[in-house]
């Protein structure tokens, strides 16, 4: 504990942090407050004291400033009248922040809505507002791991969100948003003139908070390669203003005290004009904090500094705490500060330390991958809990992309700060070469599809213990109680590890999810030995499947690689996903009818050129062909080796079975194929059968079903669908045989485990009587 016996500012953030996570996940208190009344004795009564008054202004503040859930979100009136709070350019239109102050005494509340026509005139921050409005239903989640829409509206405290119909708005009183706000519009008209869009959204992103004119594919290749740190406002972006502008201030030759109190002041307007995220909040106060102790000539000690600003943003918000950017931004802060002060490089012998060769590859290479290793590891616990993913080339884009953008950054700088437009015009250019540069970087790095490699899932208490150990790593020689720590860690890791291979082997199950893609199919079978192959890809149309769904999808579960993407036929609603898919998860073999290697549709060649890009095997399935591990086999029970035809009819039909248990895949199978199939002598008889083409009436005949019996039929189908799937005719045929059924649309995700001795169904949305 004498690690914090200096910087009682970090241990009050730190009792803080335990005394909102013990109120709001109670199973959690043990662990969290218990060390802490342990360990009080070992700190000075100074210290005590600040403890003593962390733990009560924790429960204090939490009591009377933590919302409850339920108090945010409800159903407005679609008509209705308020103030603008903020606008917000976005690339579907512009988005409004709403306050409305209901007349009849209830609680004022926050909507957001959008304006999707480009109009010339529209309100301003501070203008009164009267509306009518469509709002979107807010459902839940489908697909395990999706975007969660109430939790995003809670997190930003809005009771809904939708669309303009109407409205007219009225000029109203000043507020600061409305000069923040024209402030942004006058950085990007400076860089406009000058630069293509892409480059002009970048550049006012990393500069001015606003994201929305950033490319979604630029978005992406940064998430993927671990570097979309770079495009939050957060330290990186402060410590850098707060460098440049130093500098400036220092040349106008003011007193040193002035030119501190002039910077600190500008960057608390910084904060605002940014949006006031956790991040910059976070780094602007640790530059305040060290800056105000050299004008009262005090040393601070910038753990303490993390300490002061993490009470800051804490005290007054205590559901900060579970925020994911809040959570990483502090992570990788305390990484960094506390591997720097164990850099192992500081006792290098005295012969490196005078070499200029040494120096200069220690300050390009070694110095960014340490300080990479550092925040890598820190904020790796929140990664896997947030997203099961991690990036491997995080070290290598922070290596090569980050000077890049900051080189980028610093002309931009010297862009808006120019009087003369030659100068402006130079300035705009050279930002835009170092930002081009570093988006072609990125995207090189991000096309691999190990560039973001799946980890876990895990329980949150492991997750805390290797939160905990990677603490313990810095002081492993030197504390014996870092040491105990670490070794019974890594033992309780390796018992649960072997544990969970024993039960597998033990225990044996296989899988198969039909994962809720809208109107189309995606399904991942999941093998007794953990091998996984995905038939179908869903649609690309209102979005991408592949890249918004199945991807996060597999990365929540677990899943490392596919060791087969089958594409039933080349029908777009179910390869729609199939390039991102292959794009941005690790695929062992591709497997497609010989018919589809001459479809001539412009995305499916895309897909074949991307599978061949990336030297991924494509093996032709017809009927015979069998696919088997120890107790598990899939076989192809159609179409015929090299008789094309119509794409849905030829329609690749796979049966999987083991344990005793089996279900039989049908893609947009037609009658005409359910006929050929009955007159192979194919085994087709399967506890599970997933309908051909969603249900539709030219699919599942009566002699089919009769053929297959299953104990439940299975839809895939998207929900108001305009082909109106599944058909009534088929509905009819399965009532009056007495098979029952489950529908994506109204069940979400089906999945269904089996193993020697049962099979289980769960759905992820409640049935309320579905089952029929």
């Amino acid at each position: 504990m004498s690690p914090l016996t200096g910087k009682p500012a970090l241990t009050c953030a730190l009792v803080l942090m335990g005394v909102y996570a013990s109120i709001d996940c109670p199973e959690f208190a043990p662990f969290l407050l218990i060390p802490i009344i342990l360990f009080l004795r070992h700190f000075p009564k100074s210290v005590q004291w600040a403890i003593f008054f962390a733990l009560v202004a924790g429960f204090a503040s939490h009591a009377l400033l933590a919302h409850k859930k339920s108090d945010i979100f409800f159903e407005p009136s679609t008509k209705g009248c308020g103030s603008v709070e903020a606008v917000l350019p976005r690339n579907n239109g512009t988005a409004f922040i709403v306050k409305i102050e209901p007349k009849n005494g209830a609680p004022n509340y926050r909507i957001r809505l959008t304006e999707k026509r480009d109009l010339a005139e529209l309100p301003r921050p501070g203008d009164d507002i009267c509306y009518e409005a469509s709002f979107y239903p807010v459902t839940p989640p489908t697909v395990p791991g999706a975007f969660d829409t109430r939790g995003w509206l809670e997190s930003q405290g809005f009771a809904t969100y939708g669309k303009f119909l109407h409205w007219e708005s009225h000029k109203g009183g000043w507020v600061p948003e409305r000069s923040f706000y024209q402030f942004r519009m006058w950085i990007k008209s400076r860089f406009d003139d000058y630069l293509e869009p892409a480059e002009t959204g970048l550049l006012l992103g990393l500069l001015a908070g606003d994201r929305s004119g950033i490319p979604e594919a630029l978005r992406s290749d940064f998430q993927r390669s671990g570097l979309v740190h770079v495009l939050a406002i957060s330290g990186f972006h402060v410590v850098l203003l707060a460098g440049m502008l130093m500098i400036f201030l220092k040349a106008t030759r003011l007193p040193h005290k002035v030119v501190r109190i002039i910077a600190i002041v500008l960057l608390f307007v910084y904060i605002p004009i940014t949006g006031g995220s956790p991040a910059v909040r976070r780094a602007v106060l640790m530059f305040a904090v060290p800056q105000m102790g050299a004008l009262l000539q005090r040393p601070a000690n910038t753990l303490n500094s993390l300490g002061v600003a993490l009470l800051f943003i804490l005290l007054p918000n205590p559901q900060e705490i579970w925020n994911p950017g809040f959570q990483l931004s502090v992570s990788a802060t305390a990484g960094i500060l506390i591997g720097g002060s164990h850099n192992p490089l500081k006792n290098l012998p005295d012969v490196f330390k005078k070499n200029r060769i040494w120096n200069k590859f220690q300050e390009l290479f070694v110095d960014p991958t340490y300080v990479t290793l550092c925040a890598t590891l820190s904020t790796a616990p929140f990664l896997i809990h947030h997203f099961k993913t991690l990036s491997p080339f995080a070290w290598l884009g922070n290596i090569v992309v980050v000077p890049a953008i900051s080189w980028g950054m610093q002309a931009g700088l010297f862009a808006l700060l120019s009087p003369i437009d030659f100068l402006r015009q130079h300035f705009c250019y050279a930002a835009g070469f170092f930002l081009r540069l570093a988006s072609l970087l990125t995207r090189m790095l991000s096309d691999s599809a190990q560039a973001s490699v799946t980890v876990g899932p895990f329980g949150p208490s492991i997750l805390l213990i290797l939160g905990v150990l990677f603490l313990m790593l810095p002081v492993f020689r030197k504390n014996e109680l870092a040491r105990i720590y670490s070794c019974l860690s890594i033992l309780l890791f390796a018992i649960l590890f072997c544990f969970g291979s024993y039960r597998s082997i033990v225990s044996p199950s296989w899988k198969v999810t039909l994962i809720d893609v809208g109107q189309g199919d995606s399904i991942l079978i999941t093998t007794p030995s953990g091998r996984n192959i995905l038939v179908d890809t869903g649609p690309n149309d209102r979005q991408d499947a592949g890249k918004d769904i199945i991807v996060p999808y597999l990365h929540h579960i677990g899943v490392l690689q596919l060791d087969a993407l089958v594409i039933t036929h080349p029908d777009l609603d179910h390869f729609g996903g199939a390039e991102s898919i292959l794009k941005m998860f690790p695929v062992k073999e591709l497997w497609i009818t010989s018919c589809a290697r001459t479809e001539p549709k412009e995305n499916w060649i895309s897909v074949l050129e991307e599978a061949s890009e990336k030297n991924i095997p494509i093996r032709d399935i017809y009927r015979g062909f069998k696919w088997n591990e120890f107790s598990f086999e899939i076989m192809a029970v159609h179409p015929k080796p090299d008789v094309c035809g119509e794409t849905n009819e030829g329609s690749i039909t796979l049966r999987a079975k083991g344990l005793g248990h089996s279900i039989l895949l049908t893609g947009d199978l037609t009658i005409g194929g359910e006929k050929e199939i009955l007159r192979t002598d194919s085994f087709i008889k399967s506890d599970f059968l997933k309908l051909g083409h969603h249900g539709s009436k030219t699919s599942s005949s009566v002699p089919f079903l009769n053929a297959v019996s299953p104990q439940m039929a299975l839809i895939s189908s998207g929900r108001k669908n305009r082909f109106r799937h599944p058909s009534k005719q088929v509905i009819n045929r399965l009532d009056s045989l007495h098979i029952p059924y489950l529908n994506t649309a109204t069940s979400g995700t089906i999945s269904i485990t089996f193993t020697k001795d049962s099979q289980n169904v769960q759905t992820m949305l409640p049935q309320s009587g579905q089952i029929r």
